[in-house]
Parts: structure tokens; C-alpha cells; sequence
């Protein structure tokens, strides 16, 4: 019986652990990427090719209006020029963290 309690325990103790957040990196041609503004100032941008739903990559509420409004601007720019972008994300949440023009 004791065993099992103990068992018991370590179970829930594992399951209660949240996931640890680990930095992706993503290289990509911008040009099939979805970008879509959301009213008062949220970005969202789809089908990038991480492994999150539908490619989905957004910024946290930490993130700044000049954030949101370069990382536009830099994809407007990759997609006219044909070069790729790199962004570095939060594979757990989903949430881009950096991002740069190769």
C-alpha cells in the first residue's frame, strides 16, 4: 500500500510539472505566410511552418506597437525582395521572441 501512495505521488508530481518553454528557431521564405491584424493591435502570422496549430507564431503583451509594426514592415519587405526571414520563438506558447531579414 505504502508503495503505491509513494507511486502515486511521483505521478502527480510529474504530471503537475508544466512544460518547460525551449527557444525554436525558424528560417523561411516569407512568401506563403498569412499575415492577419487583429483590431486594436495584435499580429498573428499563419502557416510559417512550425510545428505550432495552423503555424500560428504571435508576440506576447510584453510586445510593443514598434515590435509588431517591424516585424510587419520586415515581412512586407522579404516577400517584395525574396529573401528569407529567421525568427526565434517560444516553442510552447508559440510566441516570437526575435526576428531578423537573412
Amino acid at each position: 500500500m505504502k508503495k503505491i501512495a509513494i507511486a502515486a505521488l511521483c505521478l502527480a508530481t510529474i504530471g503537475a510539472t508544466p512544460a518547460v518553454a525551449a527557444e525554436a528557431l525558424l528560417e523561411s521564405d516569407p512568401i506563403d505566410w498569412r499575415l492577419q491584424n487583429y483590431v486594436p493591435n495584435d499580429i498573428k502570422v499563419f502557416f510559417t511552418g512550425s510545428p505550432c496549430q495552423y503555424g500560428r507564431l504571435s508576440f506576447s503583451s510584453s510586445a510593443t506597437i514598434q515590435d509588431k509594426d517591424r516585424f510587419f514592415s520586415m515581412v512586407l519587405t522579404a516577400r517584395s525582395t525574396g529573401r528569407k526571414m529567421g525568427v526565434y520563438y517560444d516553442n510552447v506558447s508559440c510566441e516570437i521572441w526575435s526576428f531578423y531579414l537573412l
